[in-house]
């Protein structure tokens, strides 16, 4: 693992400063030195390094210029010759983020740390003056990883720190100050509920004796009491039949007496022997079928019954069902992927015309050149403003080339003409300044004005109804939809609407699984080789 560079983002007294260290020199050492006066932030700069690669402190002593929701250190770190861009922010879960800023797992980087811990990584690959000093008395008293190996080794003792361990781990399984979950603990609380169980139920002899002999006679009372009930649920029993019988004992009676009031019926016609013939046939039919059908239910009960139920199964039936639906969510998506695609094709395509229209083609940000609303009021007014300049300069120069046309005429026609008689002359005076006080040149200026603001307004609309595109006559044979069809197409763009940011999201959710998938598998990949 290497360290290409390293972003000061937010961090202590840092803020957007960045530490650049190159690419890996194909060969001869890669050394960087990093110069600097005291408090210039060398000390900082580390610390960032190590909070990049194991989370940032809970209680980060950096957080003088910037609050701890506002720390964010990055850098770019080479995996096996690869490049990887993370950020670290300051936040208990999901807080290492990758180039697109979406939460990645802490094994992208721990994966290639060997397992080493913060305070390993630091008493390894981090040494100042202190820590030196540090590192040597823990060897001395043999504290901390590094101090136990060299420790252990020396005296032989190569599985002492491992029992060491095992026995520190069982004691506190056991016992530990201040601690609810030991064993002790547990034997404790235990010990105590079973003595308040012991309080509560715990009597004297003489209430046992009382209390023996009250339940006795309640025992007695019971018995007595279910045979009375039982005897009296009997008698109940036989009233209920008798009142159920009431009703039809006077029906019966009811219909003798009209049997009895009516007169004998005679033998039926011979006809019908036929017909009893045939109901007879078809009862006997249906008999058929019916023990058929009886069969055929007592087949599918018997197969049913010795159906084995997979429990597994129907704990999971739920979620398979959920599966099919998400499956038929997932194809619809992705068969309506395509057409998203072309209308992002069209629209970027759109985009690139007016880039190129404003020959900026290469603007890597669009965004960025779109005007204030206060500079794009002030071009439109400066755009109408040359229009009805361009117009009454165009007029004017109507009117120049028409006079020099006509002088030019007058001209020749003073030299080919007679003299004009004083009557005439009168007259065409009159017609002149007639024609002078009128007022049709203003008219016609003002015509060529609203036909430039008309064609601009035409332009206008006709750049709204993009892509759209054609003439007048085009535009006057298409047929206006009724309201009735602009509300299903608005109900209709609302519901498209709706199915494009589900499927947004369901693609955001789909990449960030695939991102983090990538992830852990390179991490996998990493922890293999």
């Amino acid at each position: 693992m290497r360290l290409r560079r390293l972003d000061l983002i937010r961090y202590g007294k840092f803020t957007d400063r960045t530490i650049e260290f190159g690419p890996k020199p194909d060969s001869g050492p890669d050394l960087h030195i990093v110069f600097g006066l005291n408090e210039a932030g060398k000390s900082t700069a580390l610390s960032g390094y190590l909070d990049l690669l194991f989370g940032i402190e809970e209680r980060s002593r950096y957080n003088f210029l910037h609050e701890y929701s506002a720390m964010r250190i990055g850098g770019v770190l080479e995996f096996g010759g690869e490049e990887h861009t993370f950020s670290r922010t300051k936040q208990r879960n999901n807080s290492l983020l990758n180039a697109m800023g979406q939460p990645v797992s802490e094994l992208a980087i721990a994966a290639h740390l060997a397992g080493l811990s913060r305070d390993a990584y630091g008493t390894m690959f981090s040494l100042d003056d202190e820590t030196l000093e540090a590192g040597g008395k823990s060897i001395l008293e043999s504290r901390g990883d590094l101090g136990k190996l060299l420790f252990t080794a020396s005296a032989g003792l190569g599985h002492a720190s491992d029992t060491l361990s095992a026995l520190e781990a069982e004691a506190d399984g056991l016992y530990r100050k201040q601690a609810h979950g030991t064993e002790l603990a547990l034997l404790k609380k235990r010990l105590a509920e079973l003595k308040s169980r012991k309080d509560a139920i715990d009597t004297l002899a003489s209430t046992f004796e009382t209390l023996e002999a009250e339940r006795l006679d309640a025992a007695e009372k019971y018995d007595r009491s279910i045979t009375e009930r039982s005897v009296l649920s009997a008698r109940l029993d036989t009233i209920a039949k008798y009142l159920r019988a009431v009703p039809i004992l006077a029906d019966i009676r009811r219909k003798v007496a009209r049997l009895a009031e009516l007169p004998d019926i005679a033998s039926p016609p011979r006809t019908w022997t036929g017909s009893v013939a045939e109901m007879i046939d078809e009862d006997a039919s249906l008999r058929t079928r019916l023990s058929a059908n009886v069969d055929e239910v007592e087949r599918v009960t018997m197969k049913i019954a010795s159906v084995e139920v997979d429990e597994v199964i129907l704990a999971i039936s739920e979620r398979v069902r959920g599966l099919a639906d998400r499956k038929v969510r997932y194809i619809s998506a992705g068969l309506d992927l395509p057409s998203r695609r072309t209308e992002l094709q069209i629209l970027d395509n759109a985009m690139a015309t007016c880039l190129a229209a404003l020959g900026r083609s290469s603007e890597p940000e669009p965004a960025a050149l779109i005007l204030p609303a206060a500079i794009a009021g002030a071009v439109r007014n400066m755009v109408e403003q040359r229009s009805g300049i361009a117009t009454s300069v165009r007029v004017a120069r109507d009117e120049a080339a028409a006079a020099l046309d006509a002088l030019q005429t007058a001209r020749e026609r003073v030299g080919e003409e007679r003299a004009v008689p004083e009557p005439a002359r009168a007259r065409l005076t009159s017609a002149l300044s007639k024609a002078r006080g009128s007022g049709h040149l203003k008219e016609i200026k003002m015509a060529r004005e609203a036909e430039d603001e008309s064609g601009i307004r035409w332009e206008t609309a006709v750049h709204r109804m993009h892509p759209w595109s054609g003439d007048a006559q085009a535009l006057a044979k298409i047929s206006v939809p009724t309201a009735r069809q602009i509300g299903a197409w608005k109900t209709r763009s609302a519901e498209l609407g709706t199915s494009r940011a589900v499927l947004s999201e369901r693609l955001a959710e789909y990449q960030a699984n695939h991102e983090l998938l990538s992830a852990r598998l390179d991490a996998l990949r990493g922890s293999v080789t």
